[in-house]
């Protein structure tokens, strides 16, 4: 063989190997690349799972904060990737609106491999939520036909001073049997697809819900509405936490209302109830036969009631609400008229119902964060 052969054969093999080299180096480079994304996809993943871990401790302990990074323990977020991760609650401020929220900055950092994500979320600093069984800024055991009478309901979500907050709300009457608005009443609300309806009169269908039978059982006291353990909202009350008081007739309260107001009237009993005050919070008349029966409610200063009503048997209502009521009787008013609260508003607000509900939430437990830490911004 030649030497022009040998230079032939020389060059083929040279580039056979520098192309065989290209495609390993090619190869090698596209594993790593792989590799990282994995990673990097997979820290993102430890983060946010760690993030549902850490906002659940904080829906059972408001209070909780951890200045200084913790370390996450592998096994609680099934740690088969030998992610590292750390995680800080704080005290914030945050601007929405225009307006300066206190909030609680919560920050999780994973690592998996060389790849690192980080999560921050910043969460109100009032931990309540939203009542599972109130489905309606009006939800009752009962008929409400005549209850209502011709007041202004309002399902479609508002803030708390009652500014209106577009595609957020609920029903504007929910209840166990059927709904003839027989007083004229103007209701709104929205519907399950978040479409809003401005109060009108006749309502709009899609904003009432009928007959809904609560898996067999509508709640028979206060505490299954909020989640509670029976006797979970008395003791609360008795304790005086945060304004709470605990009596057994109106004339006994001290006002502004604030906390948790138990008011057990005794079996038999029908009471006149008149607030006074900027009064808010959750508002209990209850007794354990289900009949506490309050036959005129209404407020000395006319100022609105913000926060979450939960009554057995409640009319002539003349009073603005800012939240929602709820009535646990099933045996509502059925002959007496009412026409003298028209002027009068109960208006669905989120906001009140989390405040009204800040008191309690370290005690529901064991039920998630959603819907008992209002998020005010999530960020990858």
């Amino acid at each position: 063989m030649g030497k022009s052969s040998l230079i032939v054969v020389f060059g083929g093999v040279l580039v056979l190997y520098l192309v065989g080299f290209q495609i390993n180096r090619t190869t090698v480079a596209s594993f790593e690349s792989s590799v990282g994304n994995y990673n990097q996809f997979n820290a993102q993943n430890v983060a946010n799972q760690a993030m549902e871990i850490v906002l659940t401790e904080l829906a059972d302990s408001s209070e909780l904060r951890v200045p200084s990074p913790q370390q996450m323990p592998g096994y609680l977020i099934g740690n088969i990737l030998s992610a590292q991760v750390s995680y800080t609650i704080t005290d914030a401020t945050v601007t929405m609106g225009g307006l300066q929220i206190d909030a609680v900055k919560v920050e999780v950092e994973s690592t998996v491999g060389s790849k690192q994500a980080r999560v921050v979320v910043y969460a109100d600093r009032r931990i309540g939520y939203i009542p599972e069984p109130v489905r309606a800024v009006f939800t009752a055991n009962g008929p409400l036909d005549k209850t209502i009478s011709n007041m202004f309901i309002d399902g479609r979500d508002h803030d708390i001073n009652g500014n209106l907050i577009a595609n957020n709300g609920v029903y504007g009457v929910s209840t166990s049997l059927s709904f003839v608005n027989v007083g004229g009443a103007k209701i709104g609300g929205t519907d399950p697809d978040g479409i809003d309806y401005p109060p009108t009169f006749p309502e709009d269908a899609n904003i009432i819900e009928e007959n809904f039978d609560w898996g067999g059982q509508f709640p028979t006291s206060p505490d299954v509405v909020l989640g509670l353990e029976e006797g979970t909202l008395k003791q609360i009350a008795q304790s005086g936490e945060g304004g709470s008081q605990y009596v057994t007739h109106p004339d006994a309260l001290t006002y502004p209302l604030r906390g948790v107001t138990y008011v057990e009237i005794p079996e038999g009993s029908t009471l006149k109830f008149e607030l006074r005050g900027d009064s808010g919070g959750i508002l209990v008349i209850h007794n354990s036969a289900v009949n506490a029966s309050v036959k005129e409610i209404s407020s000395k200063d006319k100022l609105p009631f913000k926060g979450l009503i939960i009554a057995d048997y409640l009319f002539h209502i003349h009073l603005d609400v800012i939240g929602s009521i709820m009535l646990l009787s099933p045996h509502l008013e059925t002959e007496k008229t009412c026409s003298g609260n028209k002027d009068k508003k109960i208006l669905f607000s989120k906001a009140a119902l989390i405040d009204a509900t800040d008191k309690v939430s370290d005690v529901v437990g064991g039920t998630g964060w959603r819907g008992r830490v209002p998020i005010l911004g999530w960020y990858e």
